[in-house]
């Protein structure tokens, strides 16, 4: 960022607050046109620490990635538990029916 401040100052005739503003303006411009993820980007680009926010661009993509994983594997889990108790809860209906005839068969009580 220095290196634009210093050629601000020199080709365009700024005063070294003016061209600090002016970079800093740009940046904040720049960065509210551009996803959130990848705003980073232009201040790792200006303090030329590219590498190191390019990391922390893919950790936080990661970490969305991650959780909405993990969101929809919960909601997995809980439809699954509901169908296995929908599935006990007929599996009990049927052993109960079976009884009952079986019951009959051997001159229980008949339902």
């Amino acid at each position: 960022m220095q290196e634009l401040i210093n050629k601000l100052i020199a080709e365009v005739g700024l005063s070294s607050e003016q061209a600090q503003k002016t970079v800093t303006t740009v940046m904040e411009f720049v960065k509210t046109k551009l996803p959130p993820s990848l705003a980073g980007n232009v201040d790792a680009m200006f303090s030329g620490a590219q590498g190191e926010v390019k990391i922390s661009t893919y950790e936080d993509k990661a970490k969305e990635f991650a959780d909405a994983t993990k969101e929809k594997l919960e909601d997995f889990a809980e439809q699954a538990k509901d169908k296995l108790s929908e599935a006990a809860d007929k599996a009990e209906d049927i052993a109960k029916d079976v009884m009952d005839k079986m019951k009959g068969m051997f001159g229980g009580d008949k339902k």
